[in-house]
């Protein structure tokens, strides 16, 4: 093989690869992106509705280009315990936000026990589920494995019942 042969194949190579590598970045900067976030420790001021308590901020952000439709928001318990829905928001939900809008919601924090969220979630028009984490992977996975350990103990129970 000549050396200008070689070169040719070298830079038809490199000129995939960075094709390749602008096509996915482009592919991924083109999607709905949500960014949610969680601030304990606040105090409103100048507004009567939350004057005095201690509250947690609850805020969604679209920090990507297209606009998205947020219709639900709120907190997944570890199992046994009980999901928390927001209905408090401004604006109110379901609401259509674009590149750099937010949506902000205020929780009281003494009615909240952090212990027992495993996770932060905010679901779009598509049934996408955006998620931040509170609890541990640990309390997760502990969660994850009692709850499906009941689920199955109370279909096999059902079952039972039915058969008889």
């Amino acid at each position: 093989m000549k050396t200008s042969e070689i070169v040719t194949i070298v830079i038809a190579i490199y000129g995939a690869i960075l094709s390749t590598i602008a096509i996915l970045k482009q592919l991924k900067s083109d999607r709905v992106k949500v960014k949610l976030t969680v601030r304990k420790n606040r105090e409103v001021i100048g507004w009567p509705k939350y004057q005095g308590l201690t509250l947690t901020e609850v805020k969604i952000t679209n920090v990507g280009h297209r606009p998205v439709t947020v219709v639900s928001f709120g907190a997944i318990g570890l199992y046994p315990h009980l999901s928390l829905a927001g209905v408090d928001s401004q604006p109110q939900l379901p609401c259509e936000i674009s590149e750099g809008q937010f949506i902000s919601s205020f929780w009281d924090q003494p009615a909240l026990d952090f212990s027992k969220i495993d996770y932060w979630v905010v679901g779009d028009s598509y049934d996408h589920m955006y998620k931040l984490a509170e609890a541990s992977r640990l309390k997760h996975w502990k969660s994850v494995f009692q709850q499906r350990r009941a689920f199955r103990k109370n279909r096999r129970l059902k079952q039972e019942a039915a058969s008889k």
